[in-house]
């Protein structure tokens, strides 16, 4: 009996450890770049904003052109990526691939690109994947595109 009790109180020890290490680990790595204009410096807090809000629109996205329900244009993906890269948008990038579940399934992600070029919502959505292949979404939150646009809009007036 004393040795069953032992062993739980060593578990859960153990269970608590790797809680606690789990809430002090570093964020994972990353890049936030905001060019609304110009480029926009950001603070640690507007950074980390800014990450966890592009991650949460990426994970709302149902559809990607790497796992297709539909036939997707690459050229007209590309063009659409060029056309945000070039004008206002948010990039988020990795410094190796993450794993990201949409709603639209597992992704690998090591930059995520979102276009601010309209004046009402955040305007798309792409990510960069592990093979530098750009991927295009479709079907994301448009509640969570509003949100952004006035997050960024927010964080550019006073950065």
């Amino acid at each position: 009996m004393v040795r069953a009790m032992r062993a739980i109180v060593i578990a859960l020890a153990a269970i608590l450890a790797g809680v606690a290490l789990a809430a002090t680990s570093p964020p994972v790595p990353r890049t936030v770049l905001l060019q609304y204009g110009t480029r926009i410096p950001l603070s640690e807090e507007a950074t980390q904003t800014l990450y966890l809000r592009a991650v949460e629109l990426l994970e709302s996205s149902q559809f990607n052109s790497l796992n297709p329900s539909w036939d997707w244009e690459r050229q007209k993906i590309e063009e659409e990526y060029r056309q945000a890269m070039s004008g206002k948008y948010l990039a988020v990038t990795f410094p190796r691939s993450q794993k990201v579940t949409t709603m639209g399934g597992e992704i690998s992600v090591r930059q995520i690109v979102i276009g601010l070029n309209r004046p009402d919502y955040a305007s798309s959505l792409h990510t960069v994947d592990e093979d530098a292949r750009v991927v295009g979404h479709g079907k994301y939150s448009g509640p969570l595109c509003v949100e952004f646009l006035k997050l960024v809009k927010g964080i550019a007036e006073n950065p």
